[in-house]
């Protein structure tokens, strides 16, 4: 039993990698078609080509063929590109399969690209890393403590107005009205939104992993309470949940730390599994209203990157690239950003805000082909980086930081994941803690 249990689900089982991912893309191209084409295709955002033999192999075997690099979670550059292979590699590369009216050409350039970067992704632990990378001077925990408390002090004070308390579960119209309010009372460039992504992105997690290493629970009490004065402003319910959660994977992982390793890559594949069948076992039934609603979770959870991927390449097959004008800083210096509204707004010609993964915004959108190689680059370097900078801390200590830095990865742009997203500012707090000033007098007296 426990011989099968091994091959199935243990990361260094190459039949149990290829099993687990050929199960998991069967079943999404099945849910694609009938759940997502089948339902949404109307609205002519959504393709699905039947693929013919060679299109059908060349679409299993490329999506396939980034596991079989795939050993285990060695450090942060794994533990992040299994959940980006897993809900942007794989929609991307399906939704390229079945797009129509594009080359064939171009299809397989893309895909081969892409492949290619996965496959270096997951093989950048192989390389030796940077030592002794260290911001002087060093922060003590009580510093970052400060810094923390006077950006909660200046964000509270700025928005303390458009503070409101709602109900997650019951409230749901009011909270989508308050949070279009509350938005539009904010520049989407202004220093509020910057420390509010700081905050939660950053420094909260940060202090958060530290709290619950050291047993404190008031302090831990504290973080919890700073998410959600923030979410009485942004009205996000991700923003009210994360904290639960990110003290429960910590639970988790520091109770199996070596487990959870050798083996998330098959929890991730098959609770997609299992929630699909759920999904479609609520919908089959005569009432449509019921199947809708399971083709609606199915699309935003995990065929969302699937649909926008054929949304932008659409888009930028008969529009303008960027340039990377859609960065800011870059239009800044360039001013040449060719739209009248934001990139996600424009490719959804403003019927919605479609903001996608970094490999659609910096890849696709700034310059197709060459911008997805400059985009893998990019993230190439930024994983070397974070499993430097990372390299002395345990699994369980770095995790759980990176989990909001992680949600924005696969929603937007890896420059607003940088900036906006507080990623920068981790790689800092990273790069300039000391480890023996954890705040944990007991460690500091034993040594």
């Amino acid at each position: 039993m426990k011989s099968a249990l091994h091959i199935l689900f243990d990361a260094d089982s190459l039949a149990g990698r290829f099993l687990s991912t050929l199960i998991y893309i069967l079943l999404y191209d099945f849910i694609y078609e009938e759940y997502i084409y089948g339902v949404f295709g109307y609205i002519g955002d959504i393709d699905y080509r039947t693929m013919d033999s060679l299109r059908y192999i060349s679409w299993i075997i490329l999506s396939i063929l980034p596991m079989c690099f795939y050993h285990k979670i060695n450090n942060i550059s794994t533990f992040l590109c299994l959940f980006v292979y897993v809900l942007v590699y794989i929609p991307m590369i399906h939704a390229l399969f079945v797009i129509d009216g594009i080359p064939t050409s171009e299809i397989y350039t893309y895909a081969i690209i892409l492949c290619f970067f996965f496959i270096l992704y997951f093989q950048i632990h192989k390389i030796p890393l940077l030592k002794g990378l260290q911001i002087k001077p060093t922060l003590s925990l009580q510093v970052i403590e400060i810094i923390t408390l006077l950006l909660t002090i200046i964000f509270i004070v700025s928005r303390a107005s458009s503070m409101h308390f709602v109900n997650i579960f019951t409230q749901i119209d009011l909270l989508y009205e308050l949070r279009a309010d509350n938005s539009s009372k904010v520049e989407e460039r202004s220093l509020i939104l910057y420390i509010q992504g700081w905050l939660t992105g950053a420094f909260y997690p940060f202090l958060l992993v530290w709290y619950l290493k050291n047993k404190s629970r008031i302090k831990t009490g504290l973080i919890l309470i700073g998410y959600l004065l923030i979410f009485m402003v942004d009205m996000q319910k991700s923003t009210f949940l994360i904290p639960f959660m990110l003290i429960g994977f910590y639970l988790l992982i520091k109770w199996k730390e070596q487990l959870i390793c050798n083996r998330l890559h098959s929890f991730i594949f098959w609770s997609l599994i299992i929630f699909s069948w759920v999904m479609m076992g609520i919908s089959d039934s005569d009432n449509k209203i019921i199947f809708t609603i399971s083709s609606f979770l199915l699309l935003r959870t995990i065929c969302v990157t699937g649909w926008l991927t054929q949304m932008y390449i659409h888009f930028f097959h008969e529009n303008p690239f960027t340039y990377y004008s859609h960065i800011h800083i870059v239009n800044a210096i360039t001013n040449n950003y060719p739209y009248d509204v934001p990139l996600g707004m424009a490719v959804a010609y403003n019927s919605q805000n479609a903001n996608a993964t970094f490999f659609l915004t910096e890849g696709v959108a700034s310059w197709g082909f060459i911008g997805v190689i400059i985009t893998g680059f990019i993230f190439l370097l930024l994983l070397y980086l974070l499993d430097s900078v990372t390299l002395k801390y345990k699994k369980s200590e770095i995790f759980i930081i990176f989990i909001p830095a992680l949600f924005s990865m696969l929603n937007t742009s890896i420059f607003s994941t940088f900036l906006t997203g507080g990623l920068f500012i981790v790689i800092i707090l990273f790069a300039s803690f000391e480890p023996q000033k954890r705040g944990n007098k007991r460690n500091m007296d034993n040594k």
